[in-house]
This record gives C-alpha cells, structure tokens and sequence, in this order.
C-alpha cells in the first residue's frame, strides 16, 4: 500500500482532525486550486479514504460536496510493551478503539534480558488476534519506554534489558505488515498533534508521570522524534538543594519528587515499612500529614515543572499524562505554584496564561498511543 502524496496527505489529515467540510472550504484552506481538489478528491474516493456527499438542503446554485474521512479505511495495531506484557489496540484511522487485548512478555534471560525473537512472536500473535476483529490490518506500531532511533532500532530500552535491538525488521518479517517502533511518550506526542492539544497548539509539551518521567515535544506542528537526553536534564532538573535524594542522587530534583520508586522509597522510611504509591494516596484521604506532605511536595514539583517547560517551549499549552498524575494533580499546590510562577512583576505588561489539562492513562492509552502513530506512519505522515 503505497503512501498518500503530500497533497492527498494534507486532505486526508484535515478531515481527521477537524473533521467533515465542504471541498470548496478545504481547497481554500489548503491553497489548493478547484482543479487540483477536485483531482485529489477523486483519488482519495476511489482509494476509500474519504465521501463526497452532496450538502443536504442546499437550493440554490452548484451543489456544495461535503468531504468525509471514512473510519474504517485503515485499521493498525497498537502496542504498548511494558518490562513483562504486551498491551495491544486495533484502532480505526481516527484512533479510535475497536479491540484490547494483552499478553505476557517471554521470561527474562539470565542476563536479565527479554528475548527478542519471543517478543516478536508474542507481537505477532497479539496481533493476528486482534486482526480478527476487523476487516483488515494495515500495519503495526510498537511503543516503549526507552531511545528509539530510525523508528526501528531500540537503542536503550532499560525495562526490557535492550541495547541497539531491531525491532522492527523481524516483526515485519513475521507479519509481513508495515511496521513502526517509537518511543511511548513520542507516539502519545504524536497522538496529541491530530487528536488532542494539537488542534488548538502547533506547539506544545506533554509530560508523563508514573514508572518514570517522560517528555513529549511538538513544535510548529512537528514531532520532535528523538529529545537530546530522553528527558534527563528536565527530569533532574533542581527545585531545592535540601530536598530528598533522587536514585541518582540528587537532592530535591524534579524526579526525586515525582519518579514513582522515589516517591515510594521515601514513603517506606518515613513510615519504617514498604509503602506503595496507591497505599500513600489512600494515607493522604485519611489524612495521614506525612502522606499529605509528601505528595503536596510531587504536586509543587509537577507545577514548578510544567512552567519551566512552557517557558522553553514559549507554549501556553501542556498536557499531564500517565498512571500517577491525576492523584498528584489533585493537590492545588499545583495550581498554586503555577499561579505564582505566572505572577508578573510591577513593571511588566505581557501578561500569560497555561492552559494545563491532566489525563490518567491505561496501558490500552499508550497502545493507543503507539496506534495512532502506525497510522500516521501508514497515511504518510511518519
């Protein structure tokens, strides 16, 4: 299936993200002549990837053809790995679920590795199980934690034990589809840019909070494919040099008040014994003060954070994502640091404002996730 042109692309892509319009109205806002849209029209009719329909109760003059995209021209595979499971979606071209399904990942080697050549075969048959739930698949996209290079070689993906490994080419092999592997935050970034912050922001941020800290970055409608050091230096970013102490340790980091297996370690030696993430947010609704304290303290982290990232993305828009952030998020020490951070001095006349939404994610979100980037892959656009 050969991809769209740039200008099939750019008609395509519009009416999935906003939607059904008149083939005149969408010429227009493309710069594209009569002759040329009526050109592109057609071929993407005859290819099944849009409608043309006459406008319902139109009297006078030419009948006006309102221009659809068809949902189920494209169906992809999504699939979020995670370090023991495989997470997949079948999603239509609008990202939007028609099947879930999980299995779990091959034992770990003794090196603490999980085989490759098994993980391909378990993407594979998650795959074929999902297929049988639509008409047809048109390609595969696989998302993890972890550097992605070439949207095929995991470079780093620390959850899983890899280094420098294809992933893409024998999954392909297997299955004989097109095949895309990404970063998980990137493929949510790229999830954004046509069905979420995007719509409204050509640039943006999106940071992730649960397992770990992720950073997605779109700029001028482009997703930044590959960040410089996965984050690091935002992650590690200091808030005070009397704070507790991240893995690394650094002392009142970002990451040392927002990376889970922080939060929690700190949690266990104020209490004396093993406490969980969930275990500290049920402490705090009974009004536990050191569980209180702690996630107040991952609140004001998460706000000093999102300003920062707005401020060097010169963005008003940020989204929060992952498993953790709405329980930290609840706190309005959030709120509060950022309204202090956008406080403008005596002297100053621009004034800002964030618009800063926050989302809890499944696993069937980040293979959604990575869905959405197989279908911009498939179309073209990746």
């Amino acid at each position: 299936m050969a991809p769209l042109s740039t200008a099939e692309l750019a008609v395509t892509r519009h009416l999935l993200v906003h939607g059904p319009t008149t083939r005149a109205a969408l010429g227009d806002r493309l710069q594209l002549s009569y002759a040329s849209m009526s050109r592109l029209a057609r071929a993407l009719t005859d290819g099944g990837l849009i409608t043309q329909d006459v406008e319902p109760e139109f009297t006078v003059g030419r009948p006006r053809q309102i221009l659809s995209a068809v949902p189920g021209a494209r169906h992809v595979v999504g699939c979020k790995l995670t370090a023991d499971r495989a997470y997949g979606v079948v999603c239509d071209m609008f990202g939007e679920v028609r099947w879930a399904a999980k299995a779990a990942l091959p034992r770990r080697r003794s090196d603490g590795t999980v085989p490759v050549a098994a993980t391909v075969k378990t993407v594979a048959r998650l795959a074929q199980r999902l297929a049988r739930r639509v008409p047809s698949v048109d390609g595969i996209a696989v998302s993890l934690g972890g550097v992605v290079v070439n949207r095929s070689i995991v470079r780093e993906g620390t959850f899983l034990g890899w280094r420098d490994t294809d992933l893409a080419t024998p999954l392909r092999a297997e299955t004989g589809l097109p095949v895309v592997v990404t970063n998980d935050v990137t493929a949510l970034a790229r999830e954004e840019l046509w069905f979420g912050a995007g719509r409204t922001h050509s640039t943006f941020g999106l940071i992730t909070v649960g397992a770990g800290l992720g950073f997605g970055v779109v700029r001028e409608g482009v997703v930044v494919e590959e960040l410089i050091d996965n984050g690091h230096l935002l992650a590690h970013a200091p808030l005070t040099g009397r704070g507790p102490r991240c893995s690394l340790g650094h002392a009142g980091c970002v990451a040392a008040y927002l990376n889970r297996e922080d939060l929690e370690r700190h949690a266990s030696v104020a209490a004396g014994r093993p406490v969980t993430f969930d275990e500290l947010v049920q402490a705090r609704a009974a009004g536990d003060r050191t569980a209180t304290r702690l996630l107040t303290g991952s609140a004001r982290a998460l706000g000093h954070l999102a300003a920062t990232f707005a401020g060097a993305l010169q963005t008003t828009r940020i989204v929060l994502a992952g498993e953790d952030v709405a329980e930290i998020a609840a706190s309005p020490a959030l709120a509060d640091v950022v309204a202090d951070r956008l406080r403008p001095g005596a002297d100053e006349t621009q004034r800002c404002a964030l618009d800063i939404t926050t989302a809890t994610l499944t696993f069937n979100d980040w293979a959604r996730g990575a869905a959405v980037a197989g279908v911009q892959h498939v179309l073209g656009a990746l």
